[in-house]
């Protein structure tokens, strides 16, 4: 009976990974009681785990009430009331913007990923964000994050709870990889408790929404987020235009001195496979623990995923040589199997190391 409350949640103990029942079941539920039938789970007589669901309604309609009966009076009534509040409030939003809303925008150049199972809703936040964006869409996290790894994307908008790859999952891959992590991305949830709230800004979301959302509200964000992200890219351009006329005064903190000591015993050891937290915090004198707290805090990466970065740049400016052969180029990064390097740097790039390089060659440079 529990499946059909609200965003019931599995225990943790019985799963490897977080399940939940979201709304669909208890909005099943509530459709059956308006007809006066029941809704309830079994056991399927062919699969030892399976269940089903099982659905039961009167038949005919003396059961029901004039009140609950519908009828072409009343779905035009509804239909005539419903398209007049919608005109009522746009008329509002219009005229409360201190410049008018234009009749047709225009697409911008900024691309944003939809990333949501549910066709229908799927479809409808494509359209809505259609008029202004460049918009993708794709139905999970696994081939959301194999779009991020091929194509630029300004932004990207995410339902939580997904088969495959969920929300989460999707953030954490893309704010661990320095290639893309800096893409906003916008969660979207029916869930409305403040511990899922902070868990999904935890990942590294740059923005939460509760479901039911308002489509203006998400394209206000999703500009927000943009804009901010092309100030920084202003300022950082700025500070380097004029960075060789300004007399610099070189002063290292403590962490940069530390971050330092790092790269180079990376540097040092790429072609070591055992090169791992425990191994740098040795060589610089400290714990693993303290080692793994300081990456994560000056970098935001963990020690595995900061040594995994740096290998994957190696390998793709040794690729970009064309003076070494993949196995090569795996073994000089610290790889001991080549389909593991292959894997890895796939998981990286979106591309194999082969087709890394035909993507180099200048037949098929755009």
């Amino acid at each position: 009976e529990r499946i059909f409350e609200r965003f019931y949640q599995v225990n943790k103990t019985f799963l490897d990974t977080k399940f939940g029942t979201g709304i669909g079941l208890h909005l099943a539920r509530e459709l059956v009681k308006l007809h006066h039938g029941i809704i309830y789970a079994e056991k399927r007589d062919d699969s030892e785990r399976g269940i089903q669901m099982v659905v039961r309604l009167p038949m005919g309609k003396e059961h029901l009430s004039p009140d609950e009966m519908e009828t072409p009076e009343k779905a035009a009534i509804r239909t005539s009331m419903y398209f007049n509040a919608n005109n009522d409030d746009l008329s509002e939003e219009k005229n409360s913007q201190n410049e008018p809303l234009p009749a047709s925008a225009s697409k911008t150049k900024y691309k944003v990923l939809v990333v949501e199972d549910e066709d229908e809703l799927r479809k409808y936040i494509v359209n809505e964000l259609s008029a202004i964006y460049r918009v993708t869409g794709c139905s999970n996290g696994k081939e959301a994050l194999e779009l991020v790894l091929k194509e630029h994307f300004d932004a990207v908008v995410s339902d939580v709870m997904m088969p495959v790859m969920d929300g989460m999952a999707l953030t954490c891959k893309i704010k661990q990889n320095i290639n893309i992590n800096h893409i906003p991305i916008i969660l979207l949830t029916a869930k409305i408790q403040e511990k899922d709230h902070i868990e999904g800004l935890e990942t590294g979301a740059d923005a939460y929404l509760t479901k039911p959302f308002n489509t203006n509200i998400l394209e206000q964000t999703i500009n927000n987020l943009i804009a901010n992200r092309e100030i920084l890219r202003t300022k950082f351009s700025g500070g380097q235009e004029y960075g060789d006329k300004v007399t610099r005064i070189e002063m290292k903190s403590a962490d940069e001195i530390l971050m330092n000591k790092v790269v180079k015993i990376i540097s040092d050891n790429l072609a070591n496979p055992g090169l791992n937290v425990e191994f740098m915090a040795n060589s610089v004198g400290m714990s693993r623990v303290h080692m793994h707290r300081k990456l994560k805090e000056l970098t935001n990466q963990s020690a595995r995923d900061f040594v995994r970065n740096v290998r994957m740049k190696q390998a793709a400016l040794l690729l970009s040589d064309n003076k070494f052969g993949i196995a090569e180029v795996a073994y000089a990064t610290g790889f001991n199997n080549v389909s593991h390097f292959s894997t890895s740097f796939r998981g990286f790039y979106g591309v194999s190391p082969t087709e890394y390089i035909e993507n180099l060659k200048p037949n098929n440079i755009n």
